[in-house]
């Protein structure tokens, strides 16, 4: 079995009512993942609400809008506001939440409004309620939430802040620091000359040796992959599996535990016959020897 090199990603989820925004993947870099519940404010149409979430780099200086849950009522997240602008188009939009039920996603690309990846550095992830006729940015929830654009994969776990409960991770693209000598996070060999081409065989035929991944991404490694299927000729007799579902399985050993392959010895049923006629074998060449004397 093989499989694609591990697609780099910062996932932004949200907990906002049946809205689901994917923003599509970055070219160059990573995506965003951070995952983040809401609860009720109090305001005068609670527990109806609209949010939204951006990002701000380093200095503070807003980036990009990644996802708006709001329509009539945006005019009240004053924070968002305040940073991006009245006329900001930039977000995915969804219509005013009912309740803080469900889970949405919303993904930044690492780019900025103007479509440029931004530079490796420290970003911040805010979010913005409001469910009453805020004037001041103070009357909502706001959360605050940095990570780390780089080449090391970092993770943040239920984190708290302003009425948000937020899981993020960051994920750099393997082909950022493929080739660079160092295994990093998310890679199993580096430089790519140094990851296996070929699995050594197993003495375990129900446990073979698969290569997945591959040396182009530094990702290639021997996994050890169990066999559980009842098929014949691949030289496994998994448990479950007798003679009648599986050629590999020794008909004599047929409802036994150890399910023994073809041309082994039996230690079900059967196994104390085969035992005497050995012993019945051995007895009469020895009686053959002493009579010969």
């Amino acid at each position: 079995m093989s499989a694609h090199p591990p697609k780099s990603r910062w996932i932004v989820a949200a907990a906002f009512a049946g809205w689901c925004v994917v923003s599509p993947p970055g070219t160059a870099g990573a995506d965003a993942v951070v995952t983040y519940t809401t609860t009720q404010h109090g305001g005068n149409y609670a527990p109806r609400n609209v949010v939204v979430s951006w990002v701000e780099d380093a200095n503070g200086a807003f980036v990009k809008t990644i996802g708006r849950w709001a329509n009539a009522r945006k005019s009240h997240l004053v924070g968002w506001i305040a940073k991006a602008g009245n006329n900001d188009a930039d977000a995915v939009s969804g219509a005013s939440r009912q309740d803080h039920s469900q889970i949405v996603t919303a993904t930044w690309d690492l780019k900025n409004k103007a479509g440029n990846e931004v530079p490796d550095g420290t970003y911040t992830v805010r979010m913005e309620l409001a469910d009453s006729n805020s004037s001041t940015a103070a009357q909502n929830d706001q959360g605050t939430y940095t990570l780390v654009k780089g080449a090391t994969a970092t993770t943040l776990s239920a984190v708290k802040s302003g009425g948000f409960t937020a899981t993020l991770k960051f994920t750099p693209n393997a082909s950022l620091t493929c080739n660079n000598g160092k295994v990093d996070a998310g890679e199993t060999c580096d430089p790519p000359g140094s990851c296996p081409t070929s699995c050594a065989q197993s003495a375990d035929a129900c446990m073979p040796n698969v290569l997945v991944g591959s040396a182009a991404g530094c990702t290639a490694a021997c996994v050890v992959q169990p066999i559980s299927a009842c098929v014949a000729g691949d030289g496994c007799c998994p448990m479950g599996c007798d003679a009648s579902t599986d050629s590999d399985c020794d008909a004599a050993a047929a409802g036994a535990s150890d399910n023994t392959v073809t041309g082994g010895c039996d230690a079900g049923a059967g196994a104390g016959a085969e035992l005497a006629g050995g012993w019945l074998v051995l007895g009469a060449v020895l009686l053959g020897r002493r009579r010969r004397r």
